[in-house]
């Protein structure tokens, strides 16, 4: 599949044409419930899956149906800016891919492995299930995430095709752009929200790993081999966040430090609890 293209088999009703809309519904899923119930009962309006519909011949009613409804709305283009520009222009004038994906009562292997991949996309969570994507020119990926073979992060399609792999459904929009005004401050909220989802369980680890210290029962070896691989998933993590700023116009390096500042003192803690059982 190219970048341009959608995946999986839609009915002709799902394909973005024309000014068709692709609708994200934002918040809470209960939060959203009514607001979805009277979209889906609109002519020309097609729902897709919890949270995300294609509707064909945008009018007034649809205003007044989500006018109290946090939403980000999108249409298909074709041409794909560089990233290069004002800092208030950042999101509207760019072009993403977004990619929406489900599981048949998902196993708990399932949900992590996905949460693992989205730690190595440069993607951010609009709501549970749809993630979106930034979309550059072939130049500028490279610049960004450097070349293919030594790429650190994967793009939609590569997403796209791992969830499918570990038996996922998923559907992907690519060349897309914004068009409601208030887009902006929610792909800014959900940048914001995929780096705490980020750090978060690293954190916790962290903490986790740092009382352990203080259990005379668990050997030191274990401690150490626990810190080697939160160090590893830190490193990845501060590889996403730190291109955060070219791809997203967002400086996570604050927010980075602080778990990092957290890491190297539960080192700390492992390095002064190996001298105090050797005394």
């Amino acid at each position: 599949m190219t970048e341009a293209s959608v995946e999986g088999i839609l009915p002709d009703a799902s394909e973005l044409k024309g000014d068709s809309r692709l609708i994200i519904l934002l918040g809470s899923p209960d939060g959203t419930k009514g607001v979805s119930r009277k979209l889906s009962a609109v002519e020309g309006v097609q729902r897709i899956r919890k949270g995300v519909f294609i509707v064909h011949g945008y009018s007034e009613l649809h205003d007044t149906i989500l006018q109290n409804q946090p939403v980000t709305s999108f249409i298909k283009t074709r041409k794909i800016p560089t990233a290069r520009m004002k800092l208030e222009e950042s999101y509207e004038n760019r072009v993403y891919s977004i990619v929406s994906f489900s599981f048949s009562n998902p196993t708990a292997q399932q949900k992590k492995y996905v949460e693992r991949l989205i730690r190595k996309t440069p993607g951010v969570r609009l709501r549970p299930g749809v993630i979106l994507f930034p979309l550059l020119r072939s130049r500028e990926r490279r610049r960004i995430l450097g070349s293919e073979n030594e790429r650190v992060l994967i793009d939609s399609s590569e997403f796209s095709r791992l969830v499918r792999e570990n038996g996922g459904n998923t559907l992907r929009w690519s060349r897309i752009r914004i068009i409601n005004l208030n887009g902006n401050s929610h792909i800014r909220d959900a940048v914001e929200r995929t780096l705490a989802k980020d750090l978060a369980p690293l954190e916790e680890k962290i903490r986790s790993l740092r009382d352990r210290c203080k259990d005379s029962t668990v050997v030191i070896g274990q401690l150490k081999t626990n810190y080697t691989q939160l160090s590893r998933s830190f490193r990845e993590s501060k590889t996403k966040w730190l291109l955060a700023k070219q791809l997203w116009f967002f400086d996570a390096e604050k927010a980075l430090k602080s778990t990092y500042n957290k890491l190297i003192n539960t080192r700390r803690s492992i390095i002064d609890e190996e001298a105090k059982r050797s005394t």
